[in-house]
């Protein structure tokens, strides 16, 4: 096991010990590399000016080049084997980047403290186009690549015409700048070893296989499992917990495969909410849609879909997504239960001491059935859901009158993401929609929060299944 973290930044190889790797990396940047040009605003995911730049070359991926990030939530720890750019090396010799020269030149900058963070978002979508062979930029692709970044000053107009101004043709990629043979030679050496870390403040370990880690675990229990730290990173700069002793998932390579057989998915702990999303284009693009809307594109770059269902939250995106799907967690690589089983109670799971889910697996939907996620939230895009619900139904025929199978389930209206059994049962009886929304509202008893109340919530889940309904043509 290694006790140094390494990575590169800039192009420089940095190895990094206990003292700092605890450090998010955005303060590690700024405050100990006097890397001034990366913001923290919100600390929290939500505003951008923390973006920089990773590629992690040890796993196969459709999204094989640098990847904007939130640096002001990502442990420096988890970023072993990783090569870094900042907005600080952007500009070579006397040239800016196009992201930055476009943005010059189209006044997309004023007080300009966000701008350092929607350059990197540019650069990110620059280097997407570049890997794609694609010259031209959509006002829709412009907009979308920056959902994770947030303006007080500028009204978002001059960025997006920065975006839409970028030259294309004559853009230089970022990975042939900064990746070189030797780089991927120095940290394909460093991802097969395990790393292991310790001081008086800071442990961490990251180990090679799933038994190692259920053996640190097992010595271990106080630990905390991290997946992308996007959801702890937030509590802990937050102060509300510390993160002092750590078990990483993110040197384990089977963690990140994701595939498809006999019409059954199984994905592992380290797929990130981004590549689940482009793999499921193919198998359910309605998944694929929602996830559109899942937090920001920095944070779908590194967010795991197991972290998300692992977090228990009762507004998670993904679990009634998930349930709906009739999925299942594996646990400890062996061990499988259905997901509906997994949730007890308000952020509390069926995970013994000593466990850890190592995948999820869910069945593709069945041709000719209908699947369909929704989500309400303040804003579109970068927001926490108020309500999302998710419904499959497998028809007995063509025709739709009479259902063979449904499943429904929603998130924020109780403790936990919720099976709505009672009105499944009454559709499957007689397809009654009147009837079935009498029933779905005895179900739940929602609370009254900043995002909406109860009887909102009523309402909106009541909206969405006969919005389900209405779409499909269930109902005559």
């Amino acid at each position: 096991m290694k006790n140094k973290v390494v990575f590169y930044l800039n192009g420089k190889k940095h190895e990094v010990g206990a003292e700092f790797a605890g450090m998010m990396l955005a303060d590690y940047l700024r405050y100990e590399k006097n890397l001034t040009g990366t913001k923290i605003v919100c600390a929290e995911g939500d505003c951008g000016a923390c973006s920089v730049l990773r590629y992690f070359p040890h796993v196969e991926a459709e999204d094989h080049y640098y990847l904007p990030i939130n640096s002001c939530i990502t442990v420096v720890a988890n970023l072993h084997g990783s090569s870094l750019v900042t907005v600080d090396a952007l500009k070579e010799k006397d040239e800016l980047h196009v992201a930055q020269d476009a943005m010059v030149k189209c006044h997309g900058s004023q007080c300009g403290f966000c701008t350092p963070g929607f350059v990197m978002a540019l650069t990110g979508l620059v280097e997407e186009k570049i890997s794609k062979k694609e010259t031209s930029i959509a006002p829709q692709e412009a907009k979308n690549c920056m959902t994770g970044n947030l303006c007080r000053c500028t009204g978002y107009q001059p960025i997006i015409d920065a975006a839409m101004a970028m030259d294309l043709k004559n853009a230089k990629s970022v990975k042939e700048r900064f990746f070189t043979q030797h780089q991927n030679s120095v940290l394909k050496e460093a991802f097969e070893t395990g790393v292991a870390l310790e001081s008086d403040e800071f442990s961490y370990c990251a180990p090679k296989t799933i038994q190692a880690a259920l053996d640190y675990l097992k010595a271990n229990p106080d630990a905390r499992i991290v997946g992308a730290s996007t959801d702890l990173g937030v509590v802990h700069n937050k102060r509300k917990i510390t993160l002092t002793k750590l078990l990483s998932l993110h040197l384990i390579e089977e963690l990140y495969q994701i595939k498809e057989q006999n019409g059954m998915i199984t994905l592992g702990a380290r797929v990130t909410m981004n590549e689940f999303r482009h793999f499921m284009k193919d198998h359910s693009p309605e998944f694929a849609k929602y996830l559109d809307v899942f937090a920001s594109p920095q944070i779908k770059n590194l967010a795991t879909v197991v972290g998300n269902v692992a977090n228990a939250s009762p507004i998670g995106d993904t679990p009634p997504a998930l349930l709906a799907l009739n999925a299942w967690v594996v646990i400890n690589g062996n061990k499988e239960m259905k997901l509906e089983d997994f949730f007890l109670a308000y952020r509390k799971t069926a995970l013994a001491p000593g466990e850890l889910i190592t995948h999820i697996k869910l069945p593709v939907p069945k041709k000719g059935s209908d699947y369909r996620v929704f989500k309400n939230a303040n804003r579109k895009d970068l927001d926490i859901s108020a309500v999302n619900f998710a419904i499959h139904v497998e028809w007995k025929d063509q025709n739709k009158k009479e259902i063979s199978q449904i499943t429904m389930a929603a998130g924020g209206v109780a403790a936990i993401p919720l099976r709505l059994k009672q009105t499944e049962q009454f559709l499957k009886q007689q397809l009654d929609v009147d009837g079935a929304v009498k029933i779905l509202h005895s179900e739940f008893k929602p609370l009254s929060d900043v995002r909406a109340t109860a009887a909102y919530r009523h309402v909106l889940v009541e909206n969405f299944l006969r919005r389900f309904f209405a779409d499909c043509g269930g109902v005559q």
